[in-house]
């Protein structure tokens, strides 16, 4: 594959651009995305990398096979998705390409945010609610943006649901259908293994940590941060659920 004509051998490439808000699900959608399509990359920062190694470590091997696996007589079909098409996380731009969105509950969004910032990377954070409105802030910013493309321009921008891909195989479906090519192995197949608690090792995750969305419905104290923070009203990016 080379980088002024997206050809794999000697088949062109469909191109996508791809932009999520940091702990949207991203890595859950794209264990589905290698089970749907022939995936190709360019050599980036984003998939040769220690902390890269280490969150697969995370992942059920048995799973991960399986989203290699093809059905008969599927051809290659090579889908080259830009996951940082304007930086990593930086907010949805519209380029050339078709675009997919990915969209959380910012709620348990910004909980998985903090957490795995904390405990995996260790990160610092000596006042918490500051940090808490300013993520809030973000997560807004971004999905305003997001939105307005997808409305605008509903031919070129694609939006995936965090919670529809938890409860149906029709988001992977449907965002086959975008790209425009045939799932090399079928949207059932692929939503059956990668359901969150089939996709993961049994035991202690610091990467993929609950993939639900009512963990910090039960957490007292950033519950109490919540409160003095009121982050606002989310019901516009279709979020009704307040702290």
């Amino acid at each position: 594959m080379h980088s002024d004509g997206y050809y794999f051998g000697s088949t062109l490439a469909k191109r996508v651009d791809y932009f999520a808000f940091p702990r949207t699900g991203s890595h859950f959608l794209w264990t589905s995305f290698t089970g749907l399509f022939d995936l190709v990359f360019f050599a980036n920062q984003f998939v040769d990398n220690p902390e890269a190694r280490q969150r697969n470590d995370e992942l059920n091997p048995l799973a991960t096979y399986a989203m290699k696996l093809r059905e008969d007589g599927i051809p290659i079909q090579p889908v080259y998705i830009n996951a940082a098409p304007n930086g990593v996380h930086g907010g949805p731009v519209l380029g050339a390409d078709p675009v997919i969105i990915l969209i959380r509950n910012p709620h348990p969004t910004i909980y998985s945010w903090y957490h795995t910032a904390t405990e995996r990377w260790s990160a610092r954070i000596d006042d918490i609610p500051s940090w808490i409105r300013d993520a809030y802030a973000g997560y807004a910013r971004f999905y305003d943006t997001a939105l307005d493309l997808a409305r605008t321009h509903p031919d070129r921008v694609h939006l995936i649901r965090f919670e529809d891909l938890k409860n149906s195989p029709a988001p992977l479906a449907q965002v086959a259908a975008f790209i425009g090519v045939r799932p090399k192995l079928s949207p059932e197949f692929v939503f059956e293994w990668t359901r969150f608690d089939r996709m993961t090792r049994e035991g202690k995750r610091t990467f993929y940590r609950t993939g639900d969305n009512a963990t910090w419905r039960t957490d007292p104290v950033w519950n109490d941060h919540l409160r003095r923070v009121n982050p606002g009203d989310f019901t516009r990016f279709g979020y009704s659920e307040q702290p």
